[in-house]
């Protein structure tokens, strides 16, 4: 596996460890901003749940046994030391969008709006353009999420289609990246 590389300095890619990693995603989501974090990455309220040690566990361990299956490419973002986000490459269609896809979340709120994400997603799309045969990546934001997609639209993104309804009611809009 080609190592992926950030133009942050400070921003470094780690495979999940699920008993490592698990109770500092908790962490974010049992914070106050934490409710707010799983509304911005396209939770509807009715699905958001109570967070758990054990929920957190069976995600990042989701997402190791996708790329063991050859379906995702997960890291977890340290910026600094410190776990602030997951970055991935989806390589099978997921919620419509097609592969490859790439998508990230900035889970500690104190680490927004410090050109995390944008690098992130320039490294996930650099990585797709070095190891990856494919002419587009493709990727999806909630609609009303105009600083996602204001960083999507800078990154040279454009609108697919228009958007749309997903199965959990929330208005979304795909988008495509020409590698």
């Amino acid at each position: 596996m080609t190592e992926i590389q950030s133009s942050l300095e400070k921003l470094t890619f780690v495979k999940p460890s699920p008993a490592i990693h698990a109770p500092i995603t908790l962490g974010w989501f049992e914070s106050d901003d934490g409710h707010e974090t799983l509304l911005l990455m396209g939770n509807a309220e009715h699905e958001i749940e109570p967070p758990s040690l054990q929920t957190e566990l069976q995600i990042l361990e989701d997402f190791v046994l996708l790329e063991k299956k050859n379906e995702q490419l997960t890291w977890m973002l340290d910026f600094d030391g410190d776990i602030v986000g997951v970055g991935w490459i989806e390589l099978t269609e997921n919620h419509g969008v097609k592969p490859p896809s790439v998508h990230l979340m900035i889970g500690n709120k104190k680490y927004r709006g410090q050109g995390i994400g944008r690098a992130t997603m320039q490294a996930l799309i650099l990585y797709i353009r070095n190891n990856i045969d494919t002419k587009f990546v493709y990727s999806r934001h909630l609609k009303s999420n105009s600083v996602v997609a204001n960083m999507n639209r800078g990154l040279g993104f454009k609108n697919e289609g228009g958007s749309y309804l997903g199965d959990n009611g929330l208005e979304w809009q795909n988008i495509k990246l020409v590698v």
